[in-house]
């Protein structure tokens, strides 16, 4: 496991869904010791109507998390990567380098929970698609998560996000006509192009500078259609800040 975890909302067949991953392993990922998916699937006691888990649950799923997994990775068994909840259920995902140790020790770690019912199995994964197909976040998400990280930092610093003030925005464009386009686009959604040089940085990439007044506590709103505007045109949005606002 990494230091590096973090959460986002999403859909998952259909239903409303909440995924706690870690995205620093991704660096690392695949281990090549570790080849085989095991899930735990717990069906949790008290779901919220829409099948999340409740604030009342919060203290009991946190313990039976905290055991679970802190048995299944001992001496390095195997690795967490992340858990879904959604439709009543909590799955936790681990990649494991014995399948049989990995379900012997977890439904060993449940018998702590006996209110609790559940399920394990595994399968070969050598690629670790369900870690980079199911629960890391799409390019979109990963975008709310890193917009969330900095209100969260602007936060820290005393900052209301309900003011408005200048937000400033920086992107990279593959080519001057990519450039010249977005630059278009940006100064049609009421932004002022701060900087657009001719000449391409030691990548080869082409940067635009902008800003708005904006309220943060709106950026997601703000920067996903950015972000999507610049990679319809092969781009990279490099990302938002703004001075704290007490």
């Amino acid at each position: 496991m990494s230091d590096d975890w973090d959460f986002y909302s999403l859909r998952v067949d259909g239903e409303p869904a909440s995924i706690f991953v870690d995205l620093g392993i991704s660096k690392d990922a695949p281990i090549r010791s570790h080849t085989t998916m095991g899930y735990l699937r717990v069906l949790m006691l008290r779901p919220r109507e829409d099948g999340l888990s409740s604030q009342d649950e919060f203290d009991d799923l946190i313990a039976l998390e905290d055991h679970v997994t802190a048995k299944v990775i001992e001496n390095g068994a195997a690795v967490f990567v992340g858990r879904n909840t959604s439709s009543g259920n909590r799955d936790f995902y681990f990649y494991v380098a014995d399948s049989t140790n990995f379900e012997k020790t977890a439904k060993a770690a449940m018998r702590e929970f006996p209110a609790y019912e559940y399920e394990t199995g595994t399968r070969a994964d050598q690629e670790w698609r369900t870690y980079f197909d199911f629960l890391y976040p799409s390019e979109i998400d990963f975008q709310r998560i890193m917009n969330r990280r900095v209100r969260q930092q602007l936060e820290k610093n005393g900052d209301n996000a309900s003011n408005e003030r200048k937000i400033d925005h920086l992107a990279f464009l593959p080519n001057p006509k990519a450039q010249t386009a977005f630059t278009d686009y940006v100064q049609g959604e009421g932004y002022t192009v701060e900087s657009a040089p001719d000449e391409p940085n030691a990548d080869g990439q082409f940067r635009v500078e902008f800003y708005r007044v904006d309220q943060p506590a709106r950026i997601d709103e703000i920067a996903v259609p950015l972000f999507r505007k610049v990679a319809e045109l092969a781009g990279e949005y490099d990302g938002w800040g703004c001075e704290v606002s007490p």
